[in-house]
């Protein structure tokens, strides 16, 4: 079976970056392909950028589906603000997850409250409303911003690990069950952080491999569509 990673950022690096974390979670019998999107903000942080990107982002899977005749079981959209997931969801007979619904999900069956950890505060926004959006604001015990953006946490991640602690561990005294380290710059960094938060630590992109691969199994077609392909 194939899994569709698909980047609407255009930052190859976090293309790399997503697709090694994506591994980890994918099953033996899956077989991974990306695309990036071509066009846009390296990183995604503004709504403007997310307009564009999700014009990007349909591109990008049109153009890798044109190039392989098999298509693809399962998309995953690697961007934290789930760029295109519903078009992409309309177009496609196949699972389509994005990286916060998946997260938001995940959370809802770890603990009764969650907690967001997310780059830069001019984010907030967008995450609030992604959470109201997809239904899950009762469940949401608060969001943390980290003071420096998604652009410097990946040049530098390693340097960032005490705040994104500090910023976990306050959502915990605010009553979060479990934390979602937001963005996909941060991807894998709940691995190295677990044992100093006292909850669960979720990432998005393990959320949404192992979501949208459970998704293809459970064969959830469309009526009277057959194939991977956009509509």
């Amino acid at each position: 079976m194939r899994l569709l990673l698909v980047n609407a950022n255009t930052s190859q690096s976090i293309t790399e970056q997503l697709a090694a974390e994506a591994r980890l979670s994918l099953p033996a019998d899956w077989q991974l392909s990306t695309a990036t999107g071509a066009f846009g903000a390296a990183v995604i942080q503004t709504r403007r950028d997310c307009a564009i990107a999700e014009h990007a982002c349909i591109e990008a899977v049109e153009a890798h589906l044109a190039d392989q005749a098999e298509g693809c079981d399962a998309v995953v959209v690697g961007v934290s603000l789930d760029t295109g997931l519903w078009a992409l969801r309309e177009a496609l007979n196949v699972p389509v997850v994005g990286l916060l619904e998946a997260s938001l999900l995940t959370a809802c069956m770890v603990g009764g409250r969650y907690g967001l950890v997310v780059m830069g505060p001019k984010t907030v926004p967008l995450y609030r409303e992604l959470v109201e959006r997809h239904g899950l604001s009762a469940r949401l015990a608060g969001i943390e911003a980290l003071a420096a953006g998604a652009p410097a946490v990946q040049a530098a991640p390693e340097q960032f690990e005490s705040s994104l602690i500090e910023a976990a561990n306050r959502l915990v005294a605010d009553g979060a069950e479990c934390v979602i380290l937001v963005g996909a710059v941060v991807a894998g960094l709940h691995r190295r952080l677990q044992g100093r938060v006292a909850v669960p630590l979720l990432d998005g992109m393990a959320c949404a491999v192992t979501q949208a691969c459970g998704l293809a199994r459970l064969e959830c077609s469309k009526a009277g569509a057959d194939s991977a392909r956009l509509n």
